[in-house]
């Protein structure tokens, strides 16, 4: 059973794109790296207000307390953190940019330089 979230590229050159990311583990956490530079998992070379490492993308999946119907159930969390890049990180429509580690809900924008993305719903298949 493959489970996954995606993130879709919601302006830009690669506008309309949706780039998967495989779901960790029950216990574990994913972090993508955002950024210019080559080798980052959110690659964004073609916009020059991008830092090389301007931001991270966490993904924690916690374990539940499981039921009858149910025997491994798990919370999915996300969080978006700026990696202190010179033109900010920020989510929706807030004027002020990111701040440390702060909580991301699915289905939320989010811009770094002049790119927005958006975290989509996580699916399970």
């Amino acid at each position: 059973m493959d489970k996954e979230f995606t993130i879709t590229f919601m302006s830009g050159p690669l506008d309309g794109r949706t780039v998967h990311f495989e779901q960790p583990e029950i216990g574990d956490e994913l972090v993508l790296n955002i950024g210019r530079r080559e080798g980052c998992d959110v690659h964004l070379p073609f916009d020059n207000q991008v830092s090389r490492l301007h931001a991270r993308l966490g993904c924690l999946c916690a374990p539940v307390t499981a039921t009858e119907s149910v025997a491994d159930p798990f919370l999915l969390s996300f969080w978006l953190e700026d990696m202190h890049s010179r033109n900010g990180t920020y989510v929706e429509r807030d004027k002020q940019p990111v701040q440390g580690r702060t909580s991301l809900r699915p289905g939320s924008l989010f811009r770094i330089g002049r790119t927005w993305m958006r975290l989509d719903e996580p699916l399970s298949l």
